[in-house]
């Protein structure tokens, strides 16, 4: 009797992964359904945060244990009574080599462009408009009334814009642009409810028509509280800490003072679009600062 040697069968080394497989995080609130759409990672640096020694602001991203200083840059959209609706839409066009991922997080969840019937604005910087069409300016959404604060509209894109610092010129010309090719579906917003279930909340400072919008549903509320915060890690122990984007640095201070203790103080929950993804929890009271108690992942919706 001869003995054998088995061979063993030849294997094909996995390729390591290079993106994350999950862009979009789901969240229940009430009846509605809001889901977290992850845009990028833009590199941030230390030195655009004011009002913070450098010092401290070196010591505080040191003990996030962070390589770098980089912001996270999230939308939201929020499934509503039938309608779809879409909170910011990411840098989009002015990615640069950071890369816009929206798209391909709505691809991810089975939601075309299309369907969106509406577009709500935080503010109108490059990294929250520039989704809103592609490389040869045509509307991302053709089926979507794009809605702003009015103030915010004035600011970035009336008369007077023209006249603001070269400093901000880049954000007037990212405002009109992504705008034109929704000309005719743009609606001022003044306050108040502007869609059944979502009230504006007036946020002034970093600029001057910035604003959250609270989602309410049943008993439940979600804040999408737009950027009070670009670097949490450093500005939610240290919330005096502005950023060099500020139209009104003093004014933002002061938003970005009320709201973290009006938010601790309440439990309510919040969403940012530069908190880390899913970028959905609450702030806690921490000595003179507070801390970001992010929602745990769940499996199921």
């Amino acid at each position: 009797m001869t003995s054998t040697t088995r061979q063993q069968p030849a294997t094909t080394p996995v390729p390591k992964p290079q993106h994350q497989a999950a862009l979009a995080h789901h969240l229940a609130v009430g009846d509605a359904v809001v889901t977290t759409l992850l845009d990028t990672s833009m590199q941030g640096s230390l030195a655009i945060l004011t009002n913070i020694d450098e010092a401290k602001a070196q010591q505080l991203h040191a003990a996030s244990r962070r390589a770098e200083p980089r912001i996270t840059l999230n939308a939201f959209l929020v499934n509503l009574d039938d309608r779809l609706i879409l909170i910011d839409t990411g840098i989009g066009i002015y990615a640069g080599e950071s890369g816009s991922y929206m798209r391909q997080a709505l691809d991810s969840i089975g939601v075309a462009p299309e369907a969106i019937d509406t577009v709500l604005l935080t503010h109108l910087h490059a990294d929250h408009v520039g989704g809103l069409i592609d490389a040869d300016d045509n509307a991302l959404f053709p089926n979507a009334t794009v809605m702003a604060p009015a103030r915010e509209l004035e600011f970035w894109t009336g008369d007077d814009a023209d006249s603001l610092p070269e400093s901000r010129q880049k954000h007037v010309q990212a405002a009109r642009r992504a705008l034109a090719s929704y000309a005719d579906r743009i609606k001022e917003l003044n306050g108040g409810e502007v869609l059944p279930g979502i009230e504006m909340v007036a946020l002034p400072g970093h600029t001057p028509g910035h604003c959250g919008y609270m989602i309410t549903s049943g008993n439940e509320q979600l804040l999408i509280w737009g950027d009070i915060v670009h670097l949490p890690a450093i500005q939610l122990p240290c919330p005096q800490t502005g950023i060099m984007f500020d139209v009104d640095a003093e004014q933002a201070q002061k938003t970005r003072l009320e709201l973290l203790a009006q938010v601790a103080r309440d439990g309510t929950r919040v969403a940012g679009m530069h908190l880390e993804f899913p970028a959905i929890g609450h702030i806690a009271n921490d000595g003179e600062g507070y801390l970001f108690l992010p929602i745990s992942w769940q499996p199921r919706v």
